[in-house]
């Protein structure tokens, strides 16, 4: 086999901080495929450069205003832009806009990141969306009913999203966060499957999209949430019935073309109630840890297949993948109330465990936690894989009766 000739390859642009998808993760689904441009320094969540020049040129905007990074992105004339994590996402398509390159109009991507604003066009599209509205410290009364979700505007990984049943509650969540930042109230939708069901009424679907064509390449399930809506893992393919993957499906395309999305993969979440699917939100970009599962499950990179997309080559049609196994990742969060790890024992035990592949631990005892670090609080995170969701579900159980965990709480 003839070594490619790395010179002669397409050059990617990357935003990148520490929200995006893993550097080896990417480094991996780029090559023979493309040279990548880490573009730094935009965020506050700053990754270290030393590491990333390892597998690629490094330009960093620490410093610079919006205006400037897209000048120096479109100065540097790369064949390709793209994102792993929402921020980013206006910088990108401003730059991509400029340089006629594939990527969300800036139009598009304000709809991504606002997500007021797409439930707006959602609703005026027809499609079944939460009842919601915008919300800050003076506003007087809300039409919203109670109890209701209380979240960002522009956000990611559940986090400063809170269950508020009051009015005065929903006054008390304000004032804990930011003044800086922006949040809308929408409704509690109700679950359809009964309470202690093994898995979340929620799940994700994800999509290429490229021109008039969308792929859906899988449905994704959740294990059910932590209070008060903090993720505590996801499995793939979703336990749905055919009839309910074909709903989903049809509704995470429609809310694409409600949002005028013409490329890109997307990572899109749908709530089942008892009145039928409703949209969540969408986002403009690869799901978090679904290239992991994916892989897991027996499928090719999805990451691979959306820096194809990025470069404007010729995707094709993603392969089909077997739902003969079940890929999973499990998240262990701290109590609501938590402040503190007290103490862990069983994690040695997790790994002899069927199924499990791995077994990372983010925090030790005697680190504090909060819970309104939403996905990115976890404890401990478990990946593997099953032959089934049987397996699956029943190994959910054992986990929990292996971990023993103790926490601090707040006096």
């Amino acid at each position: 086999m003839t070594p490619v000739d790395d010179s002669q390859l397409p050059r990617l642009a990357i935003f990148y901080d520490e929200a995006s998808a893993p550097v080896f993760e990417l480094v991996a689904a780029a090559r023979d495929l493309c040279r990548i441009l880490w573009l730094v320094g935009w965020s506050r969540h700053q990754p270290g450069r030393r590491m990333l020049s390892r597998f690629g040129e490094v330009m960093d905007f620490d410093g610079k205003s919006s205006t400037e990074i897209v000048d120096q992105v479109v100065a540097s004339a790369p064949d390709g832009v793209i994102v792993f994590s929402d921020s980013p996402l206006l910088l990108a398509a401003e730059a991509a806009c400029r340089l006629g390159l594939a990527f969300h109009s800036p139009t598009t991507a304000r709809l991504l990141v606002d997500k007021l604003a797409q439930r707006q066009a959602l609703r005026e599209a027809g499609l079944p969306v939460p009842v919601f509205e915008p919300v800050g410290p003076s506003t007087p009364d809300v039409q919203v009913p109670f109890p209701a979700v209380l979240k960002p505007r522009s956000g990611e990984g559940s986090r400063d999203v809170f269950l508020v049943e009051t009015f005065d509650e929903l006054s008390a969540a304000l004032s804990r966060c930011s003044p800086k930042q922006e949040f809308m109230l929408e409704e509690l939708l109700l679950d359809r499957s009964a309470p202690g069901s093994p898995s979340a009424d929620i799940v994700s679907v994800e999509s290429i999209v490229d021109g008039a064509d969308i792929q859906h390449v899988m449905v994704t399930g959740r294990l059910p949430f932590a209070p008060p809506f903090r993720e505590t893992g996801s499995f793939l393919p979703s336990n749905l019935t055919s009839s309910d993957w074909d709903a989903v499906t049809a509704l995470a395309g429609e809310a694409a073309k409600a949002l005028a999305i013409t490329t890109g993969v997307l990572h899109t979440e749908i709530k089942l109630t008892p009145q039928g699917p409703r949209l969540i939100e969408v986002n403009g970009r690869l799901g978090g840890e679904i290239t992991s599962l994916l892989s897991r499950a027996g499928g090719p990179s999805l990451t691979h297949w959306a820096m194809k997309l990025a470069l404007g080559l010729d995707i094709g049609r993603f392969p089909h993948i077997s739902t003969s196994r079940v890929a999973f990742f499990r998240l262990i969060v701290a109590p609501v109330s938590a402040t503190k790890i007290s103490s862990i024992d069983g994690v040695a035990e997790l790994s002899d465990l069927a199924g499990i592949n791995s077994v990372e631990m983010r925090l030790q005892p005697g680190d504090n936690v909060d819970a309104q670090m939403g996905f990115m609080g976890y404890v401990l995170k478990l990946d593997g894989v099953v032959d089934s969701h049987a397996q699956l579900f029943s190994l959910m159980d054992t986990i929990e009766s292996t971990l023993t965990l103790k926490w601090d709480f707040a006096s």
